[in-house]
């Protein structure tokens, strides 16, 4: 029969025995195993200009590119427009999700979300109506020493109203923070 002193005994041998084994099984790996995560990517403010191809008008805007994910593949995209027609100036927003397959480093990209704008539709006053959009692009976030993006983007806007506005905007972006880390 065995004495729980000797059962003690033989836990602790065993104990220190096993060393400094992991309890699940896995071992932490030495701080020179571990790869270094990619910057998450800078947050982006840009300028467009373009032309409204439905209402035959010039069109300018701004715009904020929020990453979603480090590696850059969802964007928030909000930005705002402003259509220059003879005697009317009409104004939209957006709020966009933008899938971006190539990551952080650019290249084409498909941008959708909800819109709103505000112009005379139907009557004398003006009036706001709500929609969507849907983008089409491609984007280029700059390279070497020069921290400027450039995007060309087409758009189409769908809101209940006897138009349809279709932009074609080209775009420039700053990156708000590590302008030499793309």
């Amino acid at each position: 029969m065995r004495s729980p002193t000797s059962a003690l005994l033989r836990l602790i041998c065993l104990t220190l025995l096993a060393g400094p084994a992991s309890t699940s099984g896995q071992e932490r790996p030495d701080a020179s195993d571990e790869r270094p995560q990619a910057p998450w990517p800078a947050i982006q403010a840009g300028m467009r200009v373009g032309y409204d191809d439905g209402s035959n008008a010039t069109v300018a805007g701004a715009q904020i590119r929020i990453p979603v994910l480090r590696n850059g593949w969802v964007e928030l995209m909000p930005s705002a427009d402003i259509t220059f027609l003879t005697g009317l100036k009409e104004y939209q927003l957006q709020g966009d999700i933008v899938v971006l397959p190539s990551g952080a480093r650019g290249g084409p990209y498909v941008a959708a979300g909800p819109m709103a704008r505000s112009s005379i539709f139907d009557g004398p006053e003006r009036e706001i109506r709500y929609g969507a959009s849907l983008a089409l692009g491609f984007m280029s976030r700059g390279s070497g020493d020069v921290p400027i993006g450039t995007q060309l983007e087409i758009r189409w806007s769908f809101i209940d109203a006897p138009f349809s506005p279709r932009t074609l905007m080209f775009g420039v972006n700053l990156p708000l923070w590590g302008w030499g880390s793309r």
